[in-house]
């Protein structure tokens, strides 16, 4: 027996994706474009002075993944004014040695306040473009899903309305939601005129409808364009299930 309330349909991963990819991507631009008004602002007033790399620390870390990770963090000494100063670097490159001479920008007001032409310019070409590769792709999948719906319902109201036949159902491996993988019903529809077979698949469904193998399904299909379709399975799991809301206890 299929239970209509344990049955849900699947975010669409896609739209997920673009929901993931479009808050990192504005997070990377705000956060980029910020730093970047603040370095170039920074650069107007600083000046520039050699620092010797004092130290290479590498610092362990694990992702989110479990993976063990290496973070290098670089220190410079310089001398100010007769004062000497060791500051964090702001990047880090694998050329880079203890005893290596580089050029820094300090602030005249508190030099211990130090970016490198490289760091700034590795924030130019990298965070800033990736944060807009990202939003991009965001906006994509957004996008993508709107039009998916609009079209699912142009099918509906346009459409050809055809009847076909759950034939299988099968655990869809390439979606995990939650720990779960999804179902999709495969169904076949007959041509009575010309006798071809069509075979079609169903939304993801997050719950287990193996119980409507055999039962037939409404498919809308596009006259002109027989792969553009839609398995109306959700009206199947309404129709299937009205009538049966009793909960058996005997033993």
């Amino acid at each position: 027996m299929i239970y209509k309330n344990r049955l849900r349909k699947a975010p669409s991963v896609s739209f997920l994706m673009g929901i993931i990819y479009a808050i990192v991507g504005i997070i990377f631009l705000i956060v980029g474009i910020a730093i970047s008004v603040h370095n170039n602002n920074f650069l107007k007033n600083a000046q520039q002075t050699n620092a010797v790399i004092s130290r290479v620390e590498k610092e362990y870390y694990k992702d989110s993944d479990g993976d063990r990770k290496t973070k290098h963090n670089v220190w410079v000494k310089y001398e100010i004014n007769g004062k000497q100063y060791e500051e964090l670097l702001d990047y880090y490159s694998s050329n880079m040695r203890e005893g290596d001479t580089i050029i820094i920008n300090y602030s005249p007001d508190d030099p211990s306040e130090i970016i490198t032409n490289t760091g700034s310019k590795i924030l130019d070409l990298v965070i800033i473009p990736l944060g807009s590769i990202l939003a991009m792709l965001g906006l994509f999948f957004i996008l993508k899903k709107i039009l998916s719906d609009q079209r699912r319902k142009r099918l509906i109201q346009s459409g050809e309305c055809l009847t076909g036949v759950i034939t299988n159902v099968e655990i869809n491996k390439y979606v995990t939601i939650n720990n779960r993988h999804p179902y999709k019903a495969e169904c076949e529809v007959i041509d009575h005129y010309s006798g071809e077979r069509y075979l079609y698949s169903s939304d993801n469904i997050m719950g287990n409808i193996s119980d409507l193998i055999g039962k037939e399904v409404t498919v809308y299909v596009d006259s002109k364009n027989k792969k553009n379709y839609y398995v109306d399975i959700y009206e199947l799991i309404d129709r299937y299930s009205s009538g049966e809301n009793i909960c058996d206890y005997r033993r």
